[in-house]
């Protein structure tokens, strides 16, 4: 016994403790990650939809492949998710995004679960401090933003660009706008260990959450009846309507208010056509999205109030 106590403090005086040895394998002080996961090789497999886009310039192993919700790797080790919007100027789409999770994540009862940040992929070359605050740009996103963000905060916050710093620490790195802003966002974020588009996710949304027939578990009715509703009544066909809001498509978001192809009242009139066509899509991409995290997660993450 005297042995191995001895052989235990001599082991003892050149060892770490036991928490610091298992913790030192997962320190990252050069990343923001910190000891909270291990960064991971990503591991990209072509399944559901099949598409592959090559660049104009490039060769056939070149070849860009989105990812699908099978491709994710959440780590819930933080016992919590940092989700990170990305559209390609960190406007509409990003800010709506963002704020549409908060709010669907407080109403179905994962608030302690999501946690929602926006940026841009080109956002100018001034940063935020510099940045003059612009009321008119500001009120002009809060026009915008008000169907489905309850806060003036979304429309009021200086544009954030995407950094390779930020995507590492977030769990998901979501694209707003189709294949080219997903292949955008994982050029500019090699570290990102999640890159998908929103509209991945829409396939879990059920149609009586989004119409405003259903029990509301996972959106509110209002917000359904107000933003969704009228999308799927544009079409005769129900469900033609439906497959456009809930199926990935190449590129999607808002039309270029400058368009050549309009003029006067037509180019606002095809605007706003595609404004309220993109927030409906926002808001069925995000409740799939929660749709999915909760179907996903741990049970002891999501019943963890209950419990405690």
């Amino acid at each position: 016994r005297r042995a191995r106590i001895r052989t235990m403090r001599v082991a003892s005086s050149w060892s770490a403790p036991f928490h610091e040895r298992a913790l030192a394998p997962r320190l990252d002080r050069a990343s923001l990650v910190g000891a909270t996961r291990r960064p991971r090789a990503r591991h990209r497999r072509v399944v559901t939809w099949r598409a592959s886009f090559e660049p104009s310039s490039g060769s056939v192993g070149d070849a860009f492949v989105p990812a699908t919700w099978r491709d994710l790797n959440i780590d819930w080790g933080r016992r919590h998710l940092q989700v990170l919007f990305v559209d390609a100027d960190h406007g509409v789409l990003a800010r709506s995004a963002e704020g549409v999770c908060a709010r669907v994540a407080m109403w179905s009862g994962a608030g302690h679960v999501v946690f929602p940040e926006s940026a841009g992929l080109d956002v100018g070359t001034r940063t935020a401090s510099s940045q003059a605050f612009d009321a008119d740009g500001a009120m002009r996103l809060l026009t915008r933003l008000a169907p489905v963000c309850d806060h003036p905060r979304y429309a009021a916050r200086a544009p954030y660009a995407l950094t390779d710093a930020d995507a590492a620490a977030a769990d998901l790195v979501i694209t707003l706008g189709g294949v080219a802003t997903e292949r955008a966002a994982n050029a500019s974020a090699p570290s990102a260990s999640n890159v998908i588009d929103l509209l991945q996710f829409s396939s879990f949304a059920q149609r009586a959450e989004i119409d405003g027939t259903g029990v509301a578990a996972i959106l509110q009715r209002s917000l359904a009846l107000e933003v969704v509703a009228p999308e799927l009544l544009v079409n005769d066909n129900d469900d033609d309507a439906f497959s456009v809001l809930t199926s990935p498509v190449e590129a999607w978001g808002l039309a270029d208010e400058n368009d050549v192809l309009y003029e006067g009242a037509e180019a606002e009139t095809a605007f706003q056509a595609s404004l309220r066509l993109a927030r409906a899509r926002v808001v069925v991409g995000v409740v799939g999205l929660i749709t999915f995290l909760l179907l996903t997660a741990p049970i002891e993450e999501v019943e963890r109030r209950t419990k405690r």
